[in-house]
């Protein structure tokens, strides 16, 4: 991977490949699952200390990283089709309709996806 060039290099060739090949199986029908679990794409347009990348958002990028998150979560929105989803969990939110209507839950203010009163 290293010689494949940035962190944003290799989340773009994951987010070609995966939906290609899934949806490839999906119509043949094959024993594939048929879901893409991905955790946090943008990451790496955020920098990489965990403290500072927690508070920013997506508004504090360059305008180009902007305009690559949005072009990668566009991406990913056209790839599913209704035998294939994308289950995304993400701390970008990108403020266009077509984003915010495939938001399904937000975790913050105290909800989790694992609560904390959890075994």
């Amino acid at each position: 991977m290293s010689r494949m060039g940035s962190g944003e290099n290799w989340v773009g060739y994951q987010l070609i490949v995966h939906p290609t090949l899934h949806n490839w199986f999906a119509r043949r029908d094959c024993p594939v699952p048929r879901f893409l679990f991905l955790d946090q794409p943008s990451q790496v347009y955020f920098p990489p200390e965990r403290e500072v990348a927690a508070e920013m958002s997506i508004n504090d990028l360059s305008e180009d990283d902007r305009s690559a998150v949005k072009r990668m979560f566009r991406y990913v929105f056209d790839s599913a089709i209704p035998t294939f989803h994308v289950i995304v969990t993400e701390h970008a939110d990108i403020d266009e309709e077509w984003f915010q209507s495939a938001v399904v839950e937000r975790w913050r203010g105290g909800l989790k996806l694992v609560p904390d009163d959890w075994p």
